[in-house]
């Protein structure tokens, strides 16, 4: 007998639309039926006043972020949920801390209560990126809950996709912005690519949305069309703004926007007097700053005194941006005018990061103006604020002379070692030679030198994305290692490309870091090699923890346990990760364990005594697929902390 359906439920549709995040819903439960007659209630006792009634429902508003106050826990608390009895504070840092989806789905859907608490959180970030024809109904379905009824009618008009709703209820104005659309606080809009004759609705979609999400205060865009930079500079909450290439006729509107924390312009030809407005609109509350330009456009900040010097306000500061602590700069060429800007602009010794990546002509004398700086400012009162460097080494080796190569590596050496006050460097892809070189350079005492001098380092990367083909990398020896390890003894996070056929001897050098918690060997000369063994990188593995084994002290009597002896949790070559421990615990009830492996055992190679246990947990960390928009989210959640 199929079951009756209520007219009203089976032609209303809700106005939200299906919930941008798909939750599997469990199986429908059978109803066994009991015969036995229920008895009835027993009356009231005397002087009872009956029933209680039902508790309101708490009044909550659109974030439960930051500036919000929680309800009291008067109006949280239930006899039958043991999560809603915790102190108000506490429940809500619990829910606004819970970041899978599924799970944030699934609770809202437990109670109105909840309901009411979780959409906020659930809607509080959308995402979407299309590289491909299949992906314009995800698209659709994640972006369709933010329109109204109006929208989506008019949307279906200029192209029907699969994805799109149906069926519209006739009871609800056409024109009412849905509730969901206020809740969206961050809007990340990827690389939109499924052709040329599906760009169009793509384009219209997201520019739609833009029109509905008010609240936003944090904006990533990969593409940007005329219609969204109205939108996006109509916001009068956004405070984090991040553009990937976007045209320069669509960026006109950007000029009017204020205030803004955070900035990132990523592209080759951007508009420089947009920027230049966005940061004079934002001298006082700019936080952090990201610049990727073309060595050949023009400088961003063109006639940047001229400007300053025309505002009374501005004129009479010693740098223009005045609580910048981050500042990220590549692709620009340099020359006295633009590197004269740049100091009126930024306080470098006040920043707490410094990321300077590929720089085209003229970057020596750029790193000659930061060594005066760093020296000029070490015995200053104000003294030296940054914490965080990262440098790219290496040089465009067709474009740059042998000489102007050493020049600029000597530049950069001696900014590194003008001040000491780093706790994470990282020099980014150094000094790949020709193979036809035999002898490895391994690292040059002056870049060690300059490493060293900064003994409060907490992490130091010396980092390689890849093989140039036809070149080697300068693997560094034991002694090196050695060197590093005795001399930054807050070494907590080490990155490096070793000399394999060292290992063992690396291993011990390594067991001197007594608070190294974290190691990465890449790359190696058997990863590279061809044919590959059949496990590379596990020989860097046991060389590492064989060499902490044997320096472990063993005279003891009892049982040998590792983290009485060492904090080292991880050893990686990037693409294999392990965990070491005495022992694993059980995962946590709901964590994602697929992919890790079995435990295995590493004993001591000298009498066997001690021994530890390691486990792949490679297969644990997501597959980035790099189609499109790359979900990791890095920036926003760095902005997001910030605001």
């Amino acid at each position: 007998m199929s079951l009756r359906r209520s007219t009203r439920l089976q032609n209303q549709v809700t106005q939200d639309g299906p919930e941008p995040v798909e939750v599997q819903r469990p199986p429908p439960v059978e109803v066994v039926r009991n015969n036995k007659k229920r008895k009835a209630p027993a009356p009231p006792a005397e002087g009872s006043t009956g029933p209680k009634k039902k508790a309101t429902k708490p009044a909550i508003g659109n974030t439960l972020g930051k500036g919000i106050k929680p309800p009291s826990q008067a109006q949280f608390s239930s006899s039958n949920d043991l999560l809603s009895s915790l102190p108000a504070e506490i429940l809500f840092l619990i829910l606004d801390n819970i970041k899978d989806p599924s799970t944030i789905g699934k609770l809202g859907r437990t109670c109105k209560r909840y309901y009411s608490l979780m959409m906020p959180l659930l809607h509080k970030r959308v995402a979407v990126a299309v590289m491909f024809h299949a992906h314009i109904s995800k698209l659709i379905r994640a972006l369709e809950p933010h329109l109204t009824i109006a929208q989506k009618r008019q949307l279906k008009k200029e192209g029907n996709y699969k994805g799109q709703q149906e069926r519209y209820p006739s009871h609800l104005d056409a024109n009412a912005k849905p509730a969901s659309a206020s809740h969206v606080r961050e809007m990340v809009v990827g690389v939109a690519d499924p052709g040329r004759k599906h760009q169009y609705i793509v384009h219209r979609y997201v520019e739609e949305v833009f029109k509905n999400v008010n609240n936003l205060e944090i904006v990533e865009v990969y593409f940007l069309t005329k219609s969204m930079g109205q939108s996006i500079a109509s916001l009068k909450n956004i405070q984090a703004l991040r553009l990937h290439e976007p045209e320069i006729e669509a960026m006109t509107p950007l000029a009017k926007i204020k205030n803004l924390k955070h900035l990132s312009v990523e592209n080759s030809s951007f508009n420089n007097n947009i920027v230049q407005s966005i940061l004079l609109n934002s001298t006082s509350t700019l936080r952090s700053l990201v610049v990727k330009g073309n060595g050949y456009a023009i400088s961003f900040l063109q006639d940047w005194e001229k400007k300053v010097s025309a505002d009374d306000a501005l004129a009479k500061r010693e740098y223009s941006l005045t609580v910048l602590k981050s500042f990220t700069l590549s692709g620009v060429s340099f020359d006295a005018t633009f590197i004269t800007s740049l100091q009126r602009a930024i306080d470098y010794m006040g920043l707490c990061e410094l990321t300077l990546g590929h720089l085209s002509d003229g970057k020596h004398l750029f790193f000659q103006h930061l060594t005066n700086l760093a020296t000029s400012s070490h015995n200053s009162a104000t003294g030296i604020s940054l914490r965080s460097l990262c440098l790219e080494m290496s040089d465009d080796r067709y474009g740059e002379t042998p000489e102007h190569i050493q020049t600029n590596f000597e530049a950069k050496c001696r900014f590194i070692s003008a001040f000491d006050t780093l706790t994470t460097l990282e020099v980014k892809d150094y000094n790949q030679y020709p193979n036809t070189i035999t002898t490895n350079p391994g690292l040059p005492d002056t870049l060690l030198q300059a490493i060293l001098k900064h003994q409060n380092l907490r992490s130091l990367k010396i980092s390689y994305q890849g093989m140039v083909s036809g070149c080697k990398i300068p693997y560094l020896s034991a002694t090196t290692v050695a060197a590093i390890i005795d001399n930054l003894p807050q070494l907590q996070d080490l990155e490096f490309a070793p000399e394999e056929a060292e290992i063992n001897e690396i291993g011990e050098a390594l067991s001197r870091g007594t608070n190294l918690t974290s190691i990465t060997c890449f790359p190696h000369d058997s990863w590279a090699r061809h044919p590959q063994p059949d496990e590379p990188g596990r020989n860097i593995l046991l060389g590492i923890v064989n060499g902490f084994l044997s320096r472990a002290d063993g005279s003891g009597s009892g049982k040998f346990i590792w983290e009485d002896h060492f904090k080292l949790q991880r050893v990686s070559v990037t693409y294999k990760v392990w965990e070491v421990a005495s022992k694993f615990g059980k995962p946590e009830k709901g964590t994602k364990k697929k992919g890790m492996k079995k435990a295995e055992k590493i004993k001591s190679g000298g009498d066997g005594t001690r021994e530890v246990l390691y486990r792949d947990i490679s297969g644990t960390f997501p597959i980035r697929i790099h189609v499109g928009y790359d979900p990791d989210f890095a920036w926003v959640e760095k902005v997001a902390n910030d605001i």
